[in-house]
Formats: C-alpha cells, structure tokens, sequence
C-alpha cells in the first residue's frame, strides 16, 4: 500500500474520523448536560422563589383570617382553629406525599434527563392483545 505525501494512508484516515466523531459526541453530550442542568436549576430557582412568596401570603392571609374569626370568636380560638387547618393540612399533604410530591418531581426530573419514549419502542411492552 503506498501512498503520496500529500493524501493519509487508510488506517490513519480512519483514526483522524474517528478522532473527529468522539470530539463531537462529548461536545453534544457536554451541551446536553448544560441544558439539562439549566433548565433543572431554573425551575429550582422558580419553584424556592414562589415558595417564598406563597408562605409570605399565607402568613398575611392566616393572620387577617384570625382577626376576622376574633370578631365572632375569642382571639385565642380563632388563632386555634387556623393553626388546626394547617395541621390538618399537613396530615393530609404527609399522608399523601407520594402522589402529592414525589411522583410529580420523578415525572419532571426524568422528563428532563430522559429522551421521551417512542412510538414504535415495544420492547418492554408485556401486555397481550384482546380478541
């Protein structure tokens, strides 16, 4: 096999495309995680901050709402029954933690670190036609 000094031999033709080919698939997946990780500390950023907001409006709201009670009601069981309605609310939201919080985030974390699945992928697929 011989050949001119001006075109590579086979082999390291080969090697240079190859070479070329692994650059290009850590740039891709170095972009993927970049964009992944964007978009996951974002919605984190959002949801902390909207956290933050909803609980400065539930205290304004849990303490106007026991002031109206106080009117009908002496203070100290107005203030009572609002704290009632948020332990009840937290027995609820522990009870049902599962469907109320992790199932959501898995969804949205593997919705982001995940390709979605195809169409015609029917290889996990053990379910059996009816006739």
């Amino acid at each position: 096999m011989e050949t001119n000094g001006s075109s590579p031999s086979g082999l390291s033709a080969i090697s240079q495309i190859v070479g070329k080919y692994v650059k290009l698939l850590v740039e891709d997946t170095r972009l993927n995680v970049a964009e992944k990780l964007t978009r996951l500390l974002s919605t984190i950023a959002l949801a902390s901050l909207l956290t933050i907001i909803v609980t400065v409006a539930l205290v304004f709201v849990s303490i106007a709402v026991g002031i109206a009670l106080a009117e009908t009601l002496s203070p100290l069981w107005s203030f009572v029954i609002v704290a009632g309605f948020y332990i009840a609310l937290l027995i609820i939201l522990v009870t049902c933690r599962r469907t109320l919080l992790v199932n959501p985030i898995a969804r949205f974390i593997s919705s982001i670190l995940l390709p979605p699945p195809t169409k015609n992928d029917t290889g996990n697929d053990q379910s059996t036609t009816v006739s």
